[in-house]
């Protein structure tokens, strides 16, 4: 296309024609300058047309969903939806600085340089040069209104006053008409307030739901059938307060109460992120845990020892010197990025981590939430963060930090092994002086002789047992992290401490310059004056007795928590543990003895319509198994449970109990995730409960059923060809299946029926029961009979019954 011509007239031409067209256009060349308001009204009104038609529409539609007045949370404390609120920035510092667009904070986000807004994606290029060009005109911005966002500020003073902050009461326990004054403290904080609303509590469970409860309760495994048989025949008045002390002495009691702690303080066997290494060694804290519960170590001791069993006075016996050390194992099992070639912020994270482990476990409080700005929600300072971090900082978990660092291990005191090294150092040093004695050239092939054999002789030194551990490191104090950022430290350090807020209560410990604070910041958690630590351990004693806890957040106890159901009871709870001495069995035993405890969980429909969380607790609550008690069941009740204990097991498919079986962080075991175990990385207030078509499809087709489903039916056929058996009849060959057609002939089909629901549920079966099994076997029967073997026939049929009630409802919750 040829280019247009360009004009070529003079300008004066062009002024003379004006002239004549317009007498008075010679004014028109010489036009005032306009003045300067015109010139910065013109240029304000071009600025507001730049922000109307650039600026606005991107912050409404990509910043106002964090960044606005109405945000759900108003991320990072930046509001974006006033000129106020941008010039005044959030957690970070004021986000615009007008006319320099390299200093403010919001232009670094839209870059992703450090912060990165929005988080999802970086905005194109183009919007960038906008948000620039705008900041450096000033900014220009015709937002007048502030909008107050719905987060407010925390009120210190307010949450001073919060109940969860408060001394611990001491309440008694009310007087209530027609209840003995001797009856359970628990049952008559509990009839208080039913009766204040004309409710009466649920009667008492009957002694076949009862026995079922409290095995899986305090054992993780089923009562079996000659159990249930005593505990039914028992007709005293104790018979329940004895069954609740053989199950406390059970050693299966650690087990299961041991899984619940190991929750809270996020075990695994191996280490998750990046590297994902087998911890060889987490077994043994495990444990310990184990043990500490069947031993009912106090519950105090049980925290000092875990925060700080290094620092304590180190006893003559090695067993138990081990064991402090063992304890300390729980703020080394954690995840971490072991190949983060940052190692101050491999550092930094690791403490966060612990930080928010410990917080959350023992205070009831999320403290890690503080890491990068003041709590939105609590009265927890970034300097209360960095406070307990400087105690976690000052504390060595990390062997060192090569390209992939190691995590800390300590051998075990043993005399033994000592003097075993001992006694091999001396021949590795006889062969170094041997070695040392070839001096001519002739005894070169000497030489490499001897130093193979030097080698292998260093290979064979007895080593000692080692477990994950801590000691102390090189006392520090932090400053608060900008925004968390280790690269960016504050000017002011602050000194290794606790909660502003917790220590109102209790006085804050004082600690000496050379120490990490570990022990003083444990022995401060358990002063028997401490508002929380008592209160969040016995809400989780509850919940785990119930199904649900006294106070629902169990791990949040702050300002957005709710209050407890029963304020008194918890305190008076709390109160009780730490006059017990601290002893759990001893909490277990008030709590299971209390009618409240035994009573049904039978629904009444008017109470439920008005109470549908039985936060009243008017009756006992429904509960689902979790992952480790459904796994171990099945195999229990087909007999196939190894109930070994300690060490860990070599693999998933082995046949221990679930709490020995290695858990990966990266490749869970399947059965576990399908029941809701889930969060093997962060501390785990709960397990979830769903309810999913993959726990039915696992109850149905899993090799572990089926193949105890099979054994607990050959088991319960040939124990009743035994009991049928003349006694002056030698014993019959049980381990085959060779005479099988006359074991089953000898055993009653109902009465098999009935002897599978005893198994599985701990009662009998009924007779509507009983006929729909049968017709369910015939079914089955006649579906197979292309086999020939009629005894095997009969065998799979039984077998596909007793899969059936392993994958009901009622194998897997506990009423």
């Amino acid at each position: 296309m040829r280019a247009k011509k360009r004009s070529t007239i003079p300008t004066a031409t062009c002024w003379l024609w004006l002239a004549c067209l317009f007498p008075n256009a010679s004014s028109l060349a010489q036009v005032d300058e306009p003045s300067e308001a015109a010139r910065s009204d013109s240029s304000r009104t071009q600025q507001l047309e730049f922000f109307e038609a650039k600026i606005r529409p991107v912050l409404v539609e990509r910043c106002y969903e964090c960044h606005a007045a109405d945000s759900k949370i108003v991320r990072g404390g930046l509001q974006l939806d006033s000129r106020q609120a941008g010039l005044q920035g959030g957690d970070s510092g004021p986000a615009i600085v007008p006319g320099q667009p390299e200093d403010s904070l919001l232009i670094e986000a839209l870059r992703h340089d450090s912060l990165e807004m929005p988080p999802d994606e970086k905005l194109p290029a183009q919007v960038i040069a906008d948000f620039e060009e705008w900041i450096r005109h000033g900014a220009i911005d015709p937002r007048d209104e502030v909008l107050a966002g719905r987060l407010q500020p925390v009120d210190w003073e307010a949450a001073a006053k919060h109940w969860a902050f408060q001394p611990l009461s001491d309440p008694l326990p009310p007087v209530i008409e027609g209840l003995p004054v001797e009856s359970s403290p628990i049952d008559r904080f509990i009839l208080k307030e039913l009766q204040a609303v004309g409710w009466e509590p649920a009667a008492a469970a009957d002694k076949r739901t009862l026995i079922r409860r409290a095995t899986y309760d305090l054992t993780g495994l089923p009562p079996t059938v000659d159990e249930v048989n005593a505990f039914l025949a028992d007709t005293a008045s104790d018979s329940f307060a004895r069954l609740v002390d053989r199950l406390l002495e059970s050693p299966r009691y650690g087990e299961r109460w041991g899984r619940h702690w190991l929750d809270l303080v996020r075990y695994a066997t191996s280490n998750g992120a990046d590297e994902n290494h087998e911890l060889p060694n987490a077994w043994r804290y495990r444990d310990w845990v184990v043990r500490m519960f069947n031993q009912d170590l106090r519950l105090d001791q049980f925290i000092v020892q875990q925060l700080a069993g290094d620092l304590l006075p180190v006893p003559d016996d090695e067993q138990l010197a081990g064991e402090l050390l063992t304890a300390t194992g729980m703020l080394v099992i954690g995840p971490k990025m072991l190949a983060e070639q940052d190692k101050d912020k491999m550092t930094i994270d690791i403490v966060d981590e612990q930080i928010d482990t410990v917080a959350r476990t023992m205070l009831g409080l999320t403290v890690a939430c503080a890491r990068c700005h003041d709590h939105k929600f609590d009265p927890i300072s970034a300097s209360d963060y960095y406070a307990m971090a400087g105690i976690f900082y000052s504390t060595k978990t990390m062997a060192n930090r090569d390209f992939v660092s190691q995590w800390m291990e300590r051998p075990l005191p043993s005399k033994a092994i000592e003097q075993q090294r001992a006694e091999h150092q001396l021949k590795i040093d006889a062969a170094k002086s041997q070695l040392a004695a070839f001096q001519s050239p002739a005894d070169d092939e000497a030489i490499k002789t001897q130093n193979v054999s030097i080698e292998q002789l260093e290979k064979e030194m007895p080593p000692f047992e080692m477990v994950m551990a801590t000691e102390e490191a090189e006392p520090q104090n932090l400053p608060v992290h900008i925004r968390g950022n280790h690269l960016q430290p504050g000017s002011e350090v602050i000194p290794r401490g606790v909660p502003v807020i917790l220590t109102r209560s209790v006085t804050a410990p004082e600690i000496p310059s050379a120490s990490s604070g570990r022990l003083q910041f444990a022995q401060w958690l358990v002063a028997p004056e401490h508002p929380l630590t008592a209160r969040v351990m016995m809400n989780r004693v509850w919940m785990w007795h119930f199904g649900e806890p006294l106070m629902r957040t169990p791990s949040n106890w702050g300002l957005q928590a709710e209050p407890p159901t029963h304020p008194e009871l918890l305190d008076w709870l709390a109160q009780e543990l730490i006059r017990s001495g601290w002893s759990l069995k001893a909490m277990h035993r008030t709590i299971m003895l209390s009618a409240t405890y035994q009573m049904s969980s039978r629904i009444r429909a008017d109470y439920q319509e008005q109470d549908p969380e039985n936060r009243r607790w008017s009756r006992q609550n429904r509960r689902r198994l979790e992952a480790e008690p459904v796994r171990d069941a099945l195999l229990f009740v087909g007999g196939g449970l190894d109930q070994t204990m300690g060490n860990i097991a070599a693999d998933v498919a082995a046949k221990r109990r679930a709490i020995y079986l290695p858990v990966n962080r990266a490749a869970l075991y399947e059965m576990f995730s399908t029941f809701d175990y889930v969060e093997t990385g962060n501390h785990l207030e709960r397990r979830p409960v769903t309810t999913v078509p993959n726990q039915a499809l696992f109850l149905m087709n899993s090799d572990i059923v089926h193949e105890q489903a099979r054994r607990l039916v050959e088991r319960l056929v040939q124990e009743n060809a035994r009991r049928a058996a003349d006694s002056d009849t030698p014993p019959t060959e049980l381990s085959t299946l060779a005479n099988l057609d006359t074991q089953l002939e000898l055993q009653a089909p109902q009465h098999r029926v009935s002897e599978l629901f005893e198994h599985l549920f701990a009662r009998s079966a009924s007779t509507a029961e009983v006929a729909r099994a049968l017709q369910f076997v015939e079914a089955v029967e006649a579906k197979l009979s292309a086999l020939e073997d009629p005894r095997e026939r009969q065998l799979q049929a039984w077998s596909a019954l007793c899969r059936t009630l392993m994958a009901s409802n009622e194998f897997i919750y506990v009423e």
